[in-house]
């Protein structure tokens, strides 16, 4: 039977456990189911919210682990492009890019997981306006009510022990040490088990009950403040971006929003990603190890980046954009701190500050080409400057450690051959030039040379194995700095003839692209 057929109230009571996407549908397929019922902003909002949650509409779907905010997929993972966040403001499912992170991140904003409660969603739409009265007992009322604000108490309590491993102090002893509270606040797995077999327990072990009871409080919890979910453009609009404060970033007229991390190799990479297409010399296959404390072979970082919105075409874009940035790492945009020309970042400052395309209309792309190269030359001059640091520092490296494994028959003549090497000798700022770079090279030669012959006469096996080593990871770090020395070099060539390449590669790319 046709269900139109049917008696209105019973098309009433079926239609009201449609899912909201279905609910919609039903109402466009004939002029019967229209006049039947009319939907609201807010149904539409709701179907909005479940396209989102679909692998067709939504893209792929994103786990967070708020326990050590792991994800999957990662920042880096090109699958990030094809998913949609819905914005409840322009009701469009738009990129990661048009949001920050609490809104795609924080339990109450983020997707719920497939399958979960909290992602089978049923429309609210009602044909009645009936609601259950108040019951007019105050007494029992307010029983009501403070067992359930006792039972939200105890489920946020378990969800906090549960996102921070047990390792939030809430009183004498660690929760992961406490059976007692953890049994108090409900947490599953512990019920009803003794001393013996809680000490018997292992750190991992408890960390998986923790994380199941994490899992189970956030398929009940997840995107419940998903309908408030506004895109950055949206918040603008409204007045919600900029906060007078000293921290603040940005202006009222150019508001900067944190976005993703996203990982590059140097500055160079991170502000000025690929503009090696545009030049004739092509960038070496490999990134340098960056030397972190505690990663020294590290080769690449996490890198914080922002979106800004220019005033001028009022879209929204990164941050290398508008070139107001600095030369360190963990530089941020805050007032107060110095760009990479030294400039004082003020409201005012900030203010006068265009995208490159806008820059580029306003003053022409020649006066655009200027500015870029005078930014890349000066982060082009300081990694130069650091990679001539590097090199020297591995001759001065064997230097301190290869006497003390010689026999005392070299050692002079190790001590001569370093004398006579001049070009150790050059303090920090100093840049290699070519011919010293290959002068360098041969340096380097006679110094293996020379420890071939002493190999043969240590009688120290593991002095000799260390210092083969040494010498073997000395030698490869010598020709990939070689390699990107000479690269840097001929780009900052080519720059400095040509500088329109630039204006070239920031005029052709996808501006708001994080890479």
């Amino acid at each position: 039977m046709s269900l139109e057929l049917l008696p209105t109230e019973l098309q009433w009571q079926i239609i009201r456990y449609l899912d909201p996407i279905s609910f919609i549908s039903i109402n466009q397929t004939s002029s019967h189911f229209r006049r039947l019922f009319t939907p609201e902003k807010k149904h539409f909002t709701e179907r909005l919210l479940a396209l989102e949650l679909t692998p067709k509409h939504g893209g792929p779907h994103l786990l967070f682990r708020s326990r050590d905010s792991s994800l999957k997929p990662e920042w880096s993972d090109p699958e990030w492009e094809k998913m949609r966040w819905a914005c409840t403001g322009c009701s469009r499912l738009l990129s990661h890019k048009h949001f920050d992170n609490h809104s795609i991140l924080r339990l109450g904003y983020r997707k719920p997981r497939p399958g979960s409660i909290a992602a089978d969603m049923v429309t609210t739409w009602d044909p009645t306006r009936y609601t259950r009265p108040r019951s007019t007992d105050a007494k029992q009322s307010k029983r009501d009510a403070e067992v359930a604000r006792l039972e939200e108490k105890r489920r946020r309590r378990r969800y906090f022990i549960s996102v921070t491993s047990g390792k939030a102090k809430l009183g004498r002893k660690l929760p992961m040490e406490d059976l007692d509270m953890l049994q108090d606040c409900g947490m599953e797995g512990f019920e009803g088990m003794g001393y013996d077999a809680f000490e018997r327990m292992t750190p991992e072990e408890i960390t998986a009950l923790f994380d199941k009871n994490a899992l189970s409080i956030e398929d009940l919890e997840c995107g419940k403040k998903r309908h408030l979910r506004k895109c950055n453009e949206c918040r603008f609009q409204r007045n919600e971006l900029w906060h007078q404060r000293p921290c603040s970033q940005g202006s009222r007229r150019l508001p900067m929003m944190k976005s993703r991390r996203a990982v590059f190799g140097t500055h160079r990479d991170r502000y000025f990603p690929r503009f090696w297409d545009h030049l004739d010399h092509k960038r070496p296959l490999f990134n340098l190890p960056l030397g972190l404390h505690m990663r020294v072979d590290a080769r690449e970082q996490a890198w914080t980046m922002y979106m800004v919105r220019c005033p001028g075409c009022q879209s929204w874009q990164e941050l290398r954009e508008f070139r107001l940035t600095g030369l360190l790492h963990d530089w941020v945009p805050f007032k107060g701190s110095k760009t990479w020309d030294g400039e004082l970042i003020t409201e005012a400052l900030v203010n006068t500050r265009q995208c490159n395309s806008c820059f580029a209309e306003a003053h022409g792309r020649h006066e655009l080409a200027r500015v870029l190269s005078r930014w890349l030359l000066r982060i082009m001059g300081e990694e130069l400057k650091r990679l001539t640091a590097t090199l020297l520092n591995g001759f001065r490296n064997l230097e301190l450690s290869a006497p003390q494994r010689l026999c005392k028959k070299y050692t002079l003549a190790w001590k001569s051959m370093r004398q006579t090497t001049t070009h150790l000798r050059h303090s920090w700022g100093y840049v290699l030039k070519d011919d010293e770079i290959a002068a360098l090279k041969l340096v380097r030669d006679q110094w293996w040379n020379s420890w071939r012959r002493v190999e043969i006469d240590n009688d120290d096996l593991e002095a000799t194995e260390h210092m083969n080593r040494r010498f073997k990871e000395w030698a490869s770090s010598f020709d990939e700095i070689e390699e990107h020395l000479l690269w840097l070099k001929a780009c900052q060539t080519q720059l400095e003839e040509q500088p329109e390449r630039l204006a070239e590669w920031a005029l052709s790319r996808d501006r708001a692209s994080l890479a």
